[in-house]
Formats: C-alpha cells, sequence, structure tokens
C-alpha cells in the first residue's frame, strides 16, 4: 500500500513528512508535475469501475492500484520546452487534462485533492465560510476603487492594512519582490484600478497564531513580533519573532472543525490575531500554508500529517 507524494522537491515540510513515513516503514512515490513527462511517465486504461496503470521514473514504478492515499501540496506546473508558445501551450492542456485527470480520479482519500485546494483559495470567501462557522474576522474591502479604500480608511479610523489576493511573490525585471502586508499610503493608491486589491481594518493585536488543522486536530504556534515590522506581517522579519506551542482554544476548534466540512479539507494553515481581551479574530486559511518553520517535538505536525497517510492506507 503506497502513499502517493505530489510536490516539488524544494517544500521542506514534505521532507519532514517523508522521513516520517520512511521511519515507520510505509511504501512512497514521490513525484512532481514538472518531472512530467522527459523523466515521469505513465499509462493508465480504464476497466470497468476505475483506472489502472503505473506510474514510471527511471527504475521506480508504482502500480495505480497500489496508491492508498495521496498528499498533494505545491507541485510546480508542467513545462515543455522546444516547443512554440502555440504548442506548449496546448502540450500543457493536454497533460494537465490527461495526465492531471488521472492522478485526481483516483479513489482514494487526498491531503488535499487539488479540486478541493484551488477551490478554497479564495480569500473572500474564506471569510465568509469562517464567520459562518462561529469565527470572528475583521472588516473587509476588496475593490478597484481608490475613493472606496479611503472611505473605508475613515470608516477604520484611518488604520488599515492591503494584503495581496494572489500570489505572495512577484517577479520583476531586477529580481523578485514579497507582498508581505503593510499599511496603503491613502494618497498614492494609482494602481489600484488595475485589479482586484483587499484592505482589512488593522487590528490590535496581543500576538498572532499559526494553526495547522489536520484530520480531526490542530496544532497551534504563538507568534510574538520584537519590531514594529514583523507585527504589521512577521513574514518580513523572522528574526524577531519568538515561536510557542498554545492550546487552541474549545471553540477555535469546533469552528476549524466546521470550516473544514465546509471546504472539504483534509488540511489547512490557518492564521489569527489574538486580541488583548484574548479573543481571535480569523485572517486567512491556506490549503498548502508551510509549517515546518514550526515543527518541534511539542508541535509534531509532520508525525501527525504522516500518521493520517499511514492510517489511510490500513484502511
Amino acid at each position: 500500500m503506497t502513499v502517493l507524494i505530489v510536490d516539488n522537491p524544494f517544500e521542506a515540510g514534505t521532507d519532514l513528512i517523508v522521513s516520517e513515513l520512511a521511519s515507520a516503514g510505509v511504501p512512497m512515490f514521490r513525484m512532481n508535475l514538472a518531472e512530467f513527462p522527459s523523466e515521469l511517465n505513465f499509462r493508465a486504461t480504464f476497466t470497468q469501475w476505475n483506472w489502472e496503470g503505473v506510474l514510471t521514473q527511471g527504475e521506480r514504478t508504482v502500480d495505480l492500484t497500489a496508491i492508498q492515499a495521496v498528499y498533494w501540496n505545491r507541485p510546480d506546473g508542467f513545462r515543455f520546452s522546444g516547443l512554440s508558445a502555440a504548442d506548449e501551450h496546448y502540450a500543457q492542456g493536454a497533460a494537465r487534462i490527461g495526465f492531471g485527470g488521472i492522478l485526481t480520479s483516483l479513489d482514494v482519500p487526498y491531503l488535499n485533492h487539488p479540486a478541493k485546494a484551488s477551490a478554497a483559495e479564495f480569500k473572500p470567501r474564506q471569510l465568509q465560510v469562517a464567520r459562518a462557522a462561529g469565527l470572528s474576522v475583521p472588516h473587509t474591502l476588496v475593490t478597484t476603487e481608490a475613493d472606496a479604500v479611503r472611505r473605508f480608511s475613515r470608516m477604520a479610523n484611518g488604520s488599515v492594512v492591503t494584503k495581496a489576493l494572489g500570489a505572495p511573490v512577484v517577479a520583476h525585471a531586477g529580481g523578485y519582490e514579497a507582498l508581505y502586508t503593510r499599511e496603503p499610503d491613502l494618497d498614492a493608491l494609482q494602481g489600484v484600478e488595475l485589479t482586484a486589491h483587499l484592505f482589512q481594518e488593522r487590528i490590535e493585536k496581543d500576538f498572532e497564531v499559526r494553526a495547522v488543522f489536520i484530520g480531526d486536530e490542530c496544532f497551534c504556534v504563538r507568534i510574538d513580533a520584537a519590531s514594529d515590522q514583523a507585527r504589521i506581517d512577521w513574514r518580513s522579519d523572522c528574526n524577531s519573532i519568538q515561536l510557542t506551542p498554545i492550546e487552541t482554544p474549545k471553540e477555535v476548534l469546533q469552528s476549524l472543525r466546521r470550516y473544514a466540512a465546509v471546504m472539504d479539507l483534509a488540511y489547512f494553515a490557518a492564521d489569527f490575531i489574538v486580541q488583548p481581551s484574548g479573543r481571535w479574530l480569523f485572517l486567512e486559511a491556506d490549503p498548502s500554508g508551510q509549517w515546518a518553520w514550526a515543527d518541534s517535538p511539542d508541535l509534531p505536525v509532520a508525525k501527525a500529517i504522516a500518521t493520517v497517510l499511514e492510517e489511510w492506507c490500513e484502511l
């Protein structure tokens, strides 16, 4: 019984999961979509009820019927070199629908199924589902209108932040730019009209929390920031933060279970602000959020994920 692992080769958390599965003696087949078809090949035939065939990479081969669980995280996209733009576009579409269709049609549990993870990436829906699940959320504006941003800022007593809606990293001619949470300049909102932008009221915080939900469990780490920069977005100044495992409040755990049920996710990483009053405010939930930086004997995320995958193989 094999666990299929679909991810890029540089994900630290996946390396930890692989180590845990190896220690438990669980067979694995790790692959990256970008390896197809130059290094990774397959064949699959539809029988009366399901797909039968094999995945092959070099000397490694796995029978599709042997796969009993899938860990799908952040694989690189399909790549085709030496083709014209039109041919490359066709090849990528064919690979996604053909090869990707086989991988996503396996009648086994996924952590997470890519279709479910993709649907759960929409931040506006995350806030709506979280609120319906019983979590508190900040007042939020999504707009292309600069005047709407200024009105929203006045309603929030002039204290707002803006966050990236798409990829948190943008490639420029001079390199890469990380799009951290920041306070917008209300006198320089040129460009807001070009695409959707998200703005939220800035919430007074005591500390922040990264909550990693797996199956039916939740592992929370408290994040205390020592710099002004990190207090706006702790990712922008990781050297000034302190991490401490913290217990998940019962009512927050119940809400996260409801959130997982609505989104149909086996795993996600949610971010919270905890106010001085002790109230937890939900910010967002990444269906493939990172956690390796918080993994420890007191916060055994990798072991918990590996245990779920191993249990699925034993069903």
